[in-house]
C-alpha cells in the first residue's frame, strides 16, 4: 500500500537572510532600551560630563575692557566667557596670542567687571568654573609693538575638564569663538578721568597709552 509522503524542498535562500520576527515584548524592550541609551547620551552632554564645552564665549558677551595693572609696567585686557554646560569646570590652562604683545599671564576673575576699582586679584590656573556663570579672562600682557591697527584682536584657547568627573571627558581643549578684543568693543579704562580715551579703538595703541609710551 502506498503512503502519501509530504514532499523534502529546499528553504528559500530570502528565509535564510531575514530573521523571523521576535515576539513583541522583545522588540519593545530593545525600543526602550535605544531610547533609555539616547536620552542618558543627551544628559551626559547636556551636563557637560562627556563633553564639557561651553556654548557662548568671548568678547561677543560683552565688551572687552583695556586697564593698566597695578604694577604699572604692563597691562591687563579683560574677555567675558559664560559656562552654559551646568557643570561646574576646571580651567586646567589657557593659551592667549596677542599680536605685537608678549603675555605674561592669564587668571580668572568673577563677572560682573564694573571699574578697575572692582578687580579683586585673578584666581591663578588652574581653578574651578562654576556652572551657568560668567567669568573674565584677564590676560596681562607687554605691548611689542605701538603700531596703530585695526580690526579684531587676539585669540584665546582652553583647557577644560569636569569637576569630580565620574566620566573621562572628550576633546577638552576650547578655542573661545571670538577674538579676545573686537574692535567695536573695545573699552579703554585711563587711570585718571579723561575722556580722551573713548574713541580709540586699537587695543596695542591703547596699551602704550597706558604706559605713557609716544
Amino acid at each position: 500500500m502506498d503512503t502519501l509522503t509530504a514532499p523534502v524542498t529546499d528553504p528559500d535562500p530570502i528565509d535564510l537572510l531575514i530573521p523571523p520576527p521576535r515576539p513583541w515584548w522583545v522588540r519593545l524592550l530593545v525600543g526602550l532600551a535605544v531610547v533609555g541609551l539616547v536620552g542618558a547620551c543627551s544628559w551626559l552632554v547636556g551636563f557637560g560630563y562627556l563633553y564639557p564645552r561651553p556654548e557662548c564665549c568671548g568678547s561677543g558677551s560683552g565688551s572687552s575692557d583695556l586697564v593698566l595693572a597695578p604694577d604699572a609696567e604692563s597691562v591687563l585686557v579683560l574677555t567675558y566667557a559664560y559656562n552654559s554646560s551646568g557643570r561646574d569646570l576646571t580651567i586646567e590652562s589657557a593659551d592667549v596670542v596677542l599680536p605685537g604683545a608678549r603675555v605674561l599671564d592669564v587668571t580668572l576673575a568673577d563677572s560682573p567687571w564694573n571699574g578697575p576699582l572692582s578687580l579683586a586679584p585673578g584666581r591663578a590656573l588652574p581653578t574651578v568654573w562654576p556652572g551657568h556663570q560668567g567669568v573674565r579672562l584677564v590676560v596681562q600682557f607687554v605691548p611689542e609693538s605701538c603700531t596703530a591697527g585695526s580690526g579684531d584682536w587676539g585669540t584665546a584657547s582652553v583647557r577644560l575638564d569636569v569637576v569630580n568627573a565620574w566620566l573621562p571627558s572628550v576633546d577638552r581643549t576650547y578655542e573661545l569663538p571670538e577674538p579676545v578684543v573686537r574692535a567695536d568693543a573695545l573699552v579703554v579704562w585711563p587711570p585718571d578721568d579723561s575722556t580722551d580715551w573713548s574713541s580709540i579703538r586699537d587695543p596695542l595703541a591703547a596699551a602704550c597709552g597706558l604706559l605713557g609710551r609716544g
